[in-house]
């Protein structure tokens, strides 16, 4: 049995061929905001291709994330967190907890039995589009999202941005710079500001336990916040090869399961 998941989020689109819920294909690409749909027919060919199918030997397609609804070709849509229950248990059957960071959204799913959900956390509004503001700050400091990413936490120095805001964080990178404060210092103080309000919406109704957390999203890519956010959590998230994947991987297992 052949089934897809697309996942639709804000800044990337993913999608995951499964035949006898083995991924046999992953793709990915750009949103591409008001071009949207049309982005996602042509990473949705790109998918096929490299599967070595065609659309019509895929029995079922799920969609999820933000821009679900621009997938007009998909069977039936889910919600982020069923999405990512799903793959959650799948990947992990010990989890309780999933957390998934991406561009936009961060939520917290605490699970329940097999593939049941106790409760969804969203981030509160200051802390939408943190996944963006990271790569949007990598410019302004002249870094690509590589090394910002990669920036070790023996940076010396103790500079601080705002981490209550993300506007008000940029402000106070930019007075740093102008400050003559090194560049690698202010990224790092960008990413610990990250990481606390992250911490915020961990903290928000029932914290995640320690081991047995699981972390997605494109956010999990990233080494330096992930650290930042696992030293103030106390958690030690179990982190997935495909992490990025994961919402629209639960979206074909779901597929296969109907």
């Amino acid at each position: 049995m052949v089934t897809a998941g697309i996942d639709v989020g804000l800044r990337n689109i993913k999608i995951v061929i499964l035949k006898d819920e083995q991924v046999v294909a992953r793709g990915s690409g750009v949103s591409g905001g008001e071009g949207r749909a049309p982005a996602v027919k042509r990473i949705w060919e790109e998918a096929l291709d490299s599967a070595g199918v065609v659309a019509a030997d895929v029995e079922k397609v799920v969609a999820t994330g933000q821009g679900k609804y621009d997938v007009d070709f998909a069977d039936d849509i889910v919600t982020e967190p069923v999405a990512d229950a799903r793959a959650a248990r799948f990947l992990r059957s010990d989890v309780t907890s999933v957390v998934d960071m991406g561009a936009d959204q961060i939520r917290v799913v605490t699970l329940g039995r097999e593939y049941e959900i106790e409760e969804v956390s969203f981030h509160q509004k200051c802390s939408a589009g943190l996944g963006i503001f990271i790569e949007y700050m990598a410019r302004r400091l002249g870094m690509t999202l590589e090394e910002l990413c990669s920036l070790s936490s023996d940076i010396a120095g103790d500079a601080v941005v705002n981490d209550g805001c993300p506007v008000f964080a940029e402000l106070g990178a930019l007075e740093l710079l102008n400050q003559g404060v090194p560049v690698r210092e202010v990224a790092f103080a960008v990413l610990k500001a990250v990481a606390v309000r992250m911490n915020s919406i961990l903290n928000d109704k029932i914290k995640p336990a320690a081991d047995s957390t699981l972390l997605i999203g494109g956010v999990a890519k990233n080494i330096a916040v992930v650290r930042e956010l696992e030293a103030r959590s106390g958690i030690d998230f179990i982190i997935p090869e495909y992490a990025e994947y994961c919402g629209a991987f639960g979206a074909a297992l779901i597929a296969a399961a109907c």
